[in-house]
């Protein structure tokens, strides 16, 4: 299990800036968020490289093996609506399973994000490179699957964007693809666990247009 400091919260992972919380306990914030992402929605074309938790999130509360989680702006109080809908920036998933034994030779050791999405207004901003790296997201895999050693994703080989994103986070081209029957193929990326980084505090995020607020 990952070792939290004081200031955390149990199904928490911090680091400046961002912390991600797990989406399958129970608390306040936990069920305000839920509520959250399940309004989210991605900019034009986005949505063709991942799908919304209109559809993921009941899929993961489904499979034991699936742990949802919620990207949020530390110090923003999530268990008040209206400061989480500003402050929760994306959603994503860490799978246990999933179809880990085509993508890596020691599935047993490895866990598959999935479901990964920022939303408009915190896009472009690093919030994707900073809740994929170290050590934010690892301290997440790390109380998710603690004999875990390496971290897996497939990103569509058209999605440049997220391409550049997870190369910066940490993430290497495995060599493998995996070809999804409605997205294509994907390029199968991967990096080991770690838990000792630092990362500068994000920016504030751009007020998001009239037309996509929900």
């Amino acid at each position: 299990m990952a070792t939290h400091t004081p200031t955390e919260r149990p199904g928490t992972a911090r680091v400046r800036g961002l912390r991600l919380v797990r989406l399958d306990r129970t608390a306040a914030e936990v069920a305000v968020l839920r509520e959250t992402v399940l309004r989210h929605r991605l900019a034009p074309g986005q949505s063709r490289y991942t799908g919304l938790p209109v559809q993921t999130l009941p899929s993961a509360d489904a499979d034991p093996a699936r742990v949802p989680f919620a990207v949020v702006r530390t110090g923003a109080d999530a268990a008040d609506p209206e400061t989480a809908r500003e402050a929760c920036a994306g959603f994503g998933i860490v799978d246990r399973v999933g179809h880990l034994r085509d993508l890596v030779d020691t599935p047993e050791h490895a866990v598959l994000l999935r479901a990964f999405y920022v939303i408009p207004a915190w896009q472009g901003l690093g919030v994707g490179r900073t809740a994929c790296s170290a050590p934010l997201l690892d301290l997440l895999v790390a109380g998710v699957a603690p004999r875990a050693t390496e971290i897996v994703l497939c990103v569509n080989e058209a999605n440049e964007v997220g391409r550049r994103t997870y190369r910066s986070a940490g993430f290497a081209p495995t060599g493998r693809t995996h070809l999804d029957d409605l997205s294509g193929p994907q390029l199968v990326l991967s990096r080991p666990v770690r838990t000792g980084a630092c990362h500068r505090p994000l920016p504030k995020p751009r007020p998001e247009r009239t037309e996509n607020q929900q």
